[in-house]
């Protein structure tokens, strides 16, 4: 089977699983978003008044500010959604049908904030009994940070990876978009494909719980083995640990290289200057960044990005080019996957978003093409 010429096909799911959303985080809801693209049926239920994680995100689509969330719109694409009060008695008797129903429950938020809003978890858990309940908090639920908030930046932060990206001679920055939250929604999706797995191997339903923060040490764990070996953790700027970003015709590029690859690099640039003796080592380069990144821009500011990258694979130095979203959006490897969607935004017009990152192919299809 061929995307390019036949629908492309995520769902993997049975169409009668129900996923029931209570609260919304950005992890919650990417978990949510793909299962919905492998089959399931999807509501979000929103306590009322609560503002939503999501509509806070910018960018924002069409011209006014106050747009829709792109992030909003991505990740809430094909869910029902439901506003309704906890503490009101039709509001709650609809709650309950849709545990009553449900093969899945994605909780955003600790037992105390929920609890807060007059819901117990473990009704909740009691009344969802045949359903994958997969609690997901920020920092856990208990312990000394739990009453704290916290978003994508905070996350960073407490998880050390700002310490680990950018200039040791300026402030510290954090990675773009959403890589920690997104990493736990992708651990939550793990979980509840290894519940629902479970339960029609055995019948039986399973909970689990998880913390965006622990999802941070689930993905950094190099930091940890490191500091437990008693091996000193590379900072910001140390020992050249960091690529070299440099500015092209059309944007940047940046140069991942390791010693070893240094040679090539040179090679790459043709630049004689580059065998300077502040440039020879991984430590000198270090010291010397700023002009080693000067030298390099008089060869890469008049070249395109996409050239320089060409230029790199065929040295076979790790690197990579920043893609902007129109680099995005044209990717002949992307255009070739089918992997957009095109969405109605009410208010704004028709754009695409991401679909599923990946396809289900059966086994007559493999059969199929092994035929052809």
């Amino acid at each position: 089977m061929s995307t390019a010429d036949s629908t492309r096909v995520t769902g993997l799911l049975p169409a009668s699983t129900r996923v029931v959303e209570l609260g919304e985080t950005f992890s919650t809801a990417l978990a949510g978003r793909f299962l919905e693209r492998l089959g399931a049926h999807v509501t979000r239920v929103v306590p009322t008044g609560e503002e939503a994680e999501l509509d806070t995100l910018g960018p924002r689509l069409g011209d006014d500010e106050h747009g829709p969330s792109a992030a909003g719109v991505w990740l809430r694409q094909n869910k029902d959604t439901i506003d309704l009060d906890p503490r009101a008695p039709e509001a709650r008797a609809r709650l309950d049908d849709l545990l009553d129903d449900a093969d899945v429950v994605l909780i955003a938020g600790t037992t105390s904030r929920w609890s807060e809003k007059g819901i117990d978890l473990d009704d909740v858990r009691r009344r969802a009994s045949r359903a994958v309940i997969g609690h997901v908090t920020a920092w856990g639920d208990d312990g000394p940070r739990t009453h704290l908030r916290s978003n994508e930046l905070l996350l960073q932060a407490a998880g050390g990876f700002m310490n680990l990206v950018g200039s040791a001679s300026r402030e510290p920055v954090r990675l773009g978009s959403h890589p920690l939250q997104a990493t736990a929604g992708l651990l939550v999706l793990d979980g509840v494909m290894i519940g629902l797995f479970h339960r029609q191997s055995t019948g039986q339903a399973t909970s689990f719980e998880t913390s965006e923060f622990e999802a941070a040490a689930h993905l950094e764990w190099k930091i940890a083995s490191t500091f437990q070996t008693g091996r000193p953790i590379e900072r910001r700027g140390d020992e050249g640990g960091g690529p070299l970003v440099a500015r092209t015709r059309d944007g940047y590029f940046g140069l991942f290289f390791t010693p070893r690859d240094w040679d090539g690099v040179k090679e790459m640039l043709g630049d004689p200057r580059l065998g300077d003796p502040r440039f020879a080592t991984p430590r000198s380069r270090a010291l010397h960044e700023r002009e080693l990144k000067e030298l390099v821009e008089e060869t890469t500011l008049p070249m395109s990005k996409k050239e320089l990258y060409a230029r790199a694979q065929a040295r076979s130095i790790p690197s990579g080019y920043v893609a902007t979203m129109s680099d995005l959006l044209d990717s002949p490897q992307y255009r070739a996957r089918d992997f957009f969607q095109w969405v109605e935004v009410p208010g704004v017009g028709t754009g695409e978003i991401p679909d599923a990152p990946w396809v289900v192919r059966t086994i007559d299809d493999l059969d199929e093409e092994d035929a052809v």
